[in-house]
């Protein structure tokens, strides 16, 4: 089976990856730069309808260099209490 073809930042799919670029985050180095944290605000910025679990799970996964499906548990509970709080967050403003 032939291997499937990554973009620019490994593991972020074809929808996000250039919503990503777009907010000046090319590459999983500048995640880590970043931090996944500011690199999600960062995306939510200029896609605020775009708040999702989904989105800043692939942004953690590819600072640690994992693939999405291997963060789980407490790691993925972080990530989802972090989206949760920026919701509530903005939904109150």
């Amino acid at each position: 089976m032939a291997r499937k073809r990554t973009g620019p930042i490994p593991g972020i799919g074809p929808v996000c990856t250039p919503e990503l670029i777009a907010a000046g985050i090319d590459s999983a180095e500048r995640i880590r730069e970043l931090g996944w944290h500011e690199a999600y605000l960062r995306w939510v910025e200029m896609y605020p309808s775009r708040i999702n679990v989904n989105a800043a799970v692939g942004i953690f996964a590819a600072q640690k260099g994992v693939p999405w499906f291997a963060i789980h548990g407490k790691e993925k509970e972080e990530v989802r209490r972090f989206v949760k709080r920026l919701r509530d967050k903005r939904r109150h403003q």
